[in-house]
């Protein structure tokens, strides 16, 4: 097997480690706390600091990759990596601070409907996940390393155990601590994701401890990381936005929204997501070497290969939407009709899944050609928008137009992103990319259809929903690469090309 095709293997199965944890994580939450006003609190309460999380995590990681890269051309990479270490131990301590001290008062003005008991937990909760953001700034920057040095799964890894912490916390203390034990886990796990990446480098190679920071040098790194990770930040705006929209609507509606968009998200993560950075590198080193060519074949690739993994998991999850939420969420204190709502809103937000996979990849290119603040535009374009959206359509569908207006900012967000780079890098091949569309599309299409026709029959001789879901997937899967294999798709075969991942292998890409 080739290294390529071996690293991209062990980063899939990585990231769906990742996301059935966090999957797992809203289950222990759910079981333990079920739809209530509370967990309304503390669903939304933690959508500001986990923007400023993603900020760090996320945006330090697309930042630091080509940042890196041309240092270490130089011979510089370590000393840069120890440049924005420090700046960023500096620049997160001060927000973690600012953050703990303004909870108690910007809390209570954004979410005014929560009184008692909810009003405690939304505030104590930010304030907890704001502590940790000192940690997840430095984890940050180390885990963008790992993926420069492509050990994309150990970068995977270190978030995995932050979940893992978090559901522990709700699973040992929740009797004790209430929910709290939720956001202490986190920042529990935040902590032992740190220690991690220290005893893996040792202390005595963590940083260059001796080394004074240069600041023009962490100056010139902020001035591309803050547009890069202002964008990153723009989806959770956009949460930010739906949930002050959704506190509004009566209890369980937040968590509902919360939970029913965490499901969506998962092959959001692990095809779109994932893809976008197994790419990442690739056009990185485009971008040092100068090859347009490859540039632009990396895009094409990303877009291509996202397609055929995600189009055809979208579709089925809107056939099997109710059995998927109710075998993941319905137990403990998750009802029935809690299943229903989630399962009704998870429809609505398909579209977002889609095209904010689409924006994934497309937004390597502008962060590898550092041109972050052009997405940083579309996003507040994109956040205008949805607050109209969010004030008309919750006027007319409720807790569903919520849902139905991210998926609508998610296609006006990624279609004026792609139209953006193709411009700038002076096109790519649509033909190539607007062919392999076509052919999944024409796939997934065979394959809904015979789930439709099979849906009945399946249901009927299946003695419950694991064995439903697991027939009814066998079937979607193996007719779906059946008719892919017959239209000869492009992206298939290269999946299944070794010698072609192996040549691409030796020459970095």
């Amino acid at each position: 097997m080739s290294k390529l095709k071996f690293v991209t293997l062990l980063f899939f199965v990585s990231t769906f480690v990742l996301k059935f944890s966090s999957m797992l994580r809203d289950v222990a939450i759910t079981n333990y706390f079920g739809s209530t006003r509370i967990t309304d609190a503390y669903t939304v309460s933690m959508v500001i600091p986990n923007a400023i999380v993603l900020f760090m995590l996320t945006g330090m990681k697309e930042a630091f990759l080509p940042s890196y890269y041309k240092y270490d051309a130089k011979g510089k990479g370590f000393s840069h990596l120890t440049n924005v270490v420090k700046g960023t131990t500096v620049i997160a301590t001060l927000i973690a601070l600012i953050g703990m001290m303004l909870s108690p008062f910007i809390v209570p003005l954004i979410y005014n409907d929560f009184q008692g008991e909810a009003k405690d937990v939304a505030i104590w909760t930010s304030v907890i996940y704001f502590a940790s953001i000192l940690l997840v700034g430095v984890n940050a920057v180390f885990e963008g390393y790992f993926d420069a040095q492509r050990k994309f799964s150990f970068s995977v890894f270190s978030q995995t155990i932050v979940v893992f912490c978090t559901i522990g916390g709700a699973i040992f203390f929740h009797a004790q601590l209430g929910i709290y034990s939720v956001p202490l886990g986190y920042l529990v796990g935040t902590l032992i994701s740190f220690l991690i990446k220290l005893v893996y480098f040792k202390p005595t190679n963590f940083i260059d401890w001796k080394q004074k920071s240069d600041w023009s040098e962490i100056k010139a790194f902020y001035y591309i990381f803050v547009p890069v990770g202002l964008t990153i930040a723009v989806g959770q705006v956009n949460l930010l936005v739906n949930s002050i929209f959704s506190a509004q609507l009566g209890d369980g509606a937040a968590t509902n929204l919360n939970l029913a968009f965490r499901l969506i998200n998962i092959p959001q993560a692990v095809f779109g997501v994932t893809i976008a950075t197994i790419i990442f590198p690739m056009l990185a080193r485009a971008k040092s070497q100068d090859d347009k060519v490859l540039f632009k074949r990396g895009i094409e690739k990303g877009l291509s290969l996202m397609f055929l993994f995600l189009a055809p998991t979208l579709a089925g999850m809107l056939i099997l939407m109710p059995e998927v939420v109710k075998v993941v969420y319905e137990r403990g204190k998750f009802t029935a009709e809690a299943t229903a709502a989630t399962s009704h809103y998870a429809i609505f937000y398909v579209g977002s899944a889609l095209f904010y996979s689409i924006q994934a990849v497309i937004a390597k290119g502008f962060y590898t050609l550092e041109k972050g603040h052009y997405m940083l535009r579309v996003g507040i374009v994109s956040i205008i928008c949805n607050v109209i959206l969010n004030a008309i359509l919750v006027n007319t569908l409720g807790a569903s137009g919520l849902a139905l207006s991210f998926s609508l900012v998610a296609l006006i967000y990624s279609a004026i992103t792609f139209t953006t780079l193709y411009k700038l890098i002076n096109g790519f091949s649509l033909s190539y990319v607007g062919m392999e569309y076509g052919k999944v599309f024409i796939a997934t299409c065979a394959m809904f259809g015979l789930l439709m026709l099979m849906k009945g029959t399946v249901e009927t001789y299946s003695p419950n929903e694991y064995v439903y879901l697991m027939v009814m997937i066998i079937i979607g899967a193996i007719s779906y690469f059946i008719v892919l294999f017959l239209t000869g798709s492009r992206s298939m075969k290269e999946l299944m090309n070794i010698k072609q991942l192996k040549r691409e292998a030796s020459e970095g890409r």
